[in-house]
């Protein structure tokens, strides 16, 4: 499954099949389920996880899954109060790749804060980061695991917006999430947004260009402490100027 084209195109069958936000968020959390197990034709989860998740009861799961399968995104099979209910979701891009049935549950739970000090581990240069250790990895699913929360439809269609329009790959989201995470004292998204931009405006459309630019930014916040005159702005310093103006 193309995760990014799989997005792109549900925001674009939106435009004209109207949902309630609810509805779209069970959607994008069915999706990233299923990206994880694998792929699957067939996965399951629990009411609770996902009533955890997109933060409804029920009642408003029922509905708002209803709603989803009337409109031909999702196939769904109850499997008794004592089990998790079995889904499916009607892909609207090509050339899929369905793996065999997962039996397994999903048992994610709701997680706060930030993860930073495993990511310092990993970040203690800029040549060295999650995102350059050669797996796959979503932006969405970085994004949980930096920060211990996924992102919203929103903002995923804000990350989304800034591949298709800076010609960048995924790994460059996903490194942009880490220096944002490392440069701010707290959750700032529209971080990861600037420095996307900064990538951007650099010349960055690889991982191993933003590895090497943020080398050089680096290099230039070290000179700053021994040069006064050295105008140089390092990640942090950008975090330190938007802190007031976060979410």
């Amino acid at each position: 499954m193309n995760y990014i084209a799989e997005m792109t195109a549900f925001t674009d069958w939106l435009e004209t099949n109207p949902l309630e936000p609810s509805a779209q968020t069970l959607w994008f959390h069915l999706l990233v389920i299923a990206n994880k197990s694998g792929c699957p034709e067939w996965f399951t989860v629990a009411n609770i996880t996902l009533m955890a998740k997109v933060g409804i009861s029920e009642k408003s799961l029922s509905k708002h899954r209803n709603a989803l399968i009337q409109k031909g995104r999702l196939i769904y099979k109850n499997q008794g109060k004592q089990q998790a209910g079995k889904y499916q979701l009607v892909h609207l891009t090509g050339n899929i790749t369905v793996k065999d049935t997962v039996k397994r549950d999903v048992k994610d739970t709701v997680k706060s804060g930030v993860k930073g000090s495993g990511l310092l581990k990993d970040f203690n240069s800029s040549t060295s980061t999650s995102s350059d250790h050669g797996e796959y990895e979503s932006f969405y699913a970085a994004h949980l695991r930096v920060f211990g929360v996924e992102c919203n439809p929103f903002q995923a269609q804000q990350l989304i917006d800034s591949i298709e329009m800076y010609s960048m790959s995924e790994e460059v989201v996903v490194r942009a999430v880490e220096r944002a995470a490392i440069s701010s004292k707290g959750y700032n998204f529209k971080l990861i947004l600037k420095i996307l931009d900064d990538y951007y405006k650099g010349g960055v459309r690889t991982l191993d260009q933003a590895i090497a630019i943020d080398r050089e930014f680096d290099n230039r916040k070290n000179k700053t402490t021994t040069k006064p005159d050295t105008k140089a702005r390092s990640f942090a310093e950008m975090a330190e100027g938007m802190e007031n103006e976060n979410q």
